[in-house]
């Protein structure tokens, strides 16, 4: 057994590229060296008395003994550059443990890739030292007088390869070994069932004629640098089985060599398909949380929209009954007045009490107008206007409509014209609620123009349909404002604020035109005026 933990010490300082190291045993009571190479087993002293130390007081703590300066003093009179420390057997209940101990004169000899080469084979040294503990006394404790370098001894070339083959079988990883021109000469029992080989199969085989066809030019490479550099290699690839299937393989290789000439590669494969099983299971979840991450962004975006409509639907809602409140107190503080003044004033003048009652009516109206207004939006929103369809001469109803608003453009020394086709132009529709659409847009129009502007009616006989055309000079509405301005009690910005609106008859104008399958359009500028262009079918049925 003393042989075999030769060889695989052997193995070990191989693939750490570390010439000399040493096993430590160490308890509370003290502490001695099993074996070492490279080095007396004294020349570490200074170090082992400071691992005891940390041993005895709870935990060997490699960090902090890397940074204290006697050691570092020590490793630079052995130009030691590099320092590798691992616990190997714990015998917990007598607190007693065995570590193993390398040193390197390179600078960052024991990368990860490096104790990855190594760990893979001290979990057999540990089993082989409890072993050899074991059958060594009897018993897994050490005789205090057992000389410093128990394990030291002599071996034939035969008895070398002999323990050397025991070792590679007692391996659950894959370990191969290949000559000069690339073929297999050995390969472990572990290697030989995880490829669903026999050994006469595998000998004489190119390592190429294992490993997967797109991974050979990779494989190649790797393995001529190693033979050249002499020095340790990380290979990852795909071997076949006999059955041509591909097994994913992490393998680390290290040159064998006799009478200092490379003759090969020693290679200890571990073989991957759990680990990248996890890896696709991993990538597959991580793709899901992505897609996961990107639904709720969206859905917290569409939260936000809804969140934001609704604010502004409170918002507009607010606005609409602010303004309407205003339009009520407004006409009935107008009605309540002059009916208070007729009530109080015995001596008015019969003129005064005529031009109060006319007033009285006309604030009336006004009053009536605005809450029809409000309720014919409400009928046409669920449904419960009824369209009486009837042919109506449209150059006339328009006609009508600007004859009754010629004082009001006056009042403002508005000029208001209207171009049209001398021919008489019909169309199926109802009769009173065209007559409210053209007139609420001439008398949009002649409220938001200012003084000595110009108010234009333009209607167009087409082949199919009819269409008519408001354009002003007023203050006309901002760009911002247009997507909005056909939706229900919407008050637009206009410059000139002071004129009342309470957001409702565009709404209605729409609402008429889409029960009659037309179209209205706008277009404007702030400060020149705007144009609204409705097209209306000359005839065609009527949505109730």
């Amino acid at each position: 057994m003393k042989d075999l933990i030769e060889n695989t010490l052997n193995i070990i300082s191989k693939l750490s590229s570390s010439k000399t190291g040493y096993l430590l045993q160490v308890s509370e009571h003290q502490y001695n060296v099993l074996k070492s190479w490279g080095s007396e087993s004294e020349d570490f002293a200074l170090l082992n008395d400071l691992l005891f130390n940390q041993y005895k007081i709870g935990k060997i703590e490699v960090e902090n003994i890397n940074h204290l300066t006697v050691v570092s003093k020590l490793f630079k009179e052995r130009n030691i550059n590099s320092f590798f420390i691992r616990e190997l057997v714990n015998f917990s209940e007598q607190n007693r443990s065995i570590y193993i101990l390398l040193f390197s004169e390179k600078e960052n000899s024991f990368t990860k890739e490096c104790e990855d080469r190594v760990v893979s084979v001290l979990s057999i040294l540990s089993s082989q030292i409890k072993e050899w503990l074991t059958v060594y006394s009897g018993s897994p404790e050490l005789s205090e007088q057992r000389p410093t370098n128990v394990l030291q001894s002599g071996n034939d070339a035969g008895a070398w390869r002999k323990n050397l083959y025991l070792f590679i079988n007692s391996s659950p990883d894959l370990i191969f070994i290949i000559d000069a021109d690339g073929r297999i000469t050995l390969v472990n029992k572990a290697g030989r069932e995880l490829l669903d080989y026999t050994d006469k199969e595998l000998k004489g085989k190119h390592i190429t004629d294992i490993i997967s066809y797109e991974d050979i030019p990779s494989v190649s490479e790797s393995l001529n640098k190693a033979l050249k550099k002499n020095q340790p290699t990380l290979i990852k690839a795909r071997l076949l089985n006999k059955l041509e299937e591909e097994l994913p393989f992490e393998i680390n290789c290290i040159t064998t060599s006799e009478n200092r000439t490379v003759t090969g590669l020693l290679g200890i494969g571990r073989e991957l398909s759990h680990k990248w099983k996890l890896e696709h299971e991993l990538e597959h979840l991580k793709s899901k949380i992505r897609e996961t991450n990107r639904l709720l962004k969206i859905e917290q975006g569409r939260i936000n929209q809804q969140r934001l409509l609704i604010e502004e639907l409170n918002r507009v809602k607010y606005e609409f009954i602010s303004n309407l409140s205003h339009e009520f107190r407004t006409t009935l503080a107008s009605i309540v007045g002059f009916s208070e003044t007729i009530e109080s004033d015995v001596n008015l003048p019969d003129e005064m009490k005529k031009e109060f009652n006319r007033l009285i009516m006309s604030e009336g109206k006004r009053l009536a107008k605005l809450i029809n207004e409000i309720l014919d939006v409400s009928k046409y929103e669920f449904g419960k206007i009824m369209m009486n369809k009837t042919s109506v001469d449209i150059v006339k109803l328009i006609q009508d409509i600007i004859d009754a608003n010629i004082d009001f453009a006056k009042a403002k020394n508005i000029m208001l014209t209207f171009d049209h086709p001398s021919e008489e132009i019909l169309i199926e529709a109802d009769y009173d609620n065209i007559l409210q659409v053209v007139r609420a847009l001439v008398n949009n129009a002649i409220k938001f123009t200012g003084e000595f502007g110009r108010v234009k009616i333009i209607v167009n006989n087409l082949f199919r349909e009819v269409e008519i055309i408001v354009s002003d000079t007023g203050s006309g509405i901002p760009e911002e404002d247009l997507p909005y301005i056909f939706q229900r009690f919407y008050r637009i910005s206009r410059p000139i604020s002071d004129i009342p609106s309470t957001g409702v008859g565009l709404v209605f104008v729409k609402q008429i035109i889409d029960l009659h399958k037309g179209l209205i359009t706008v277009q404007s500028d702030v400060g020149s005026g705007t144009t609204f262009l409705v097209k209306l079918p000359k005839t065609g049925k009527i949505e109730n």
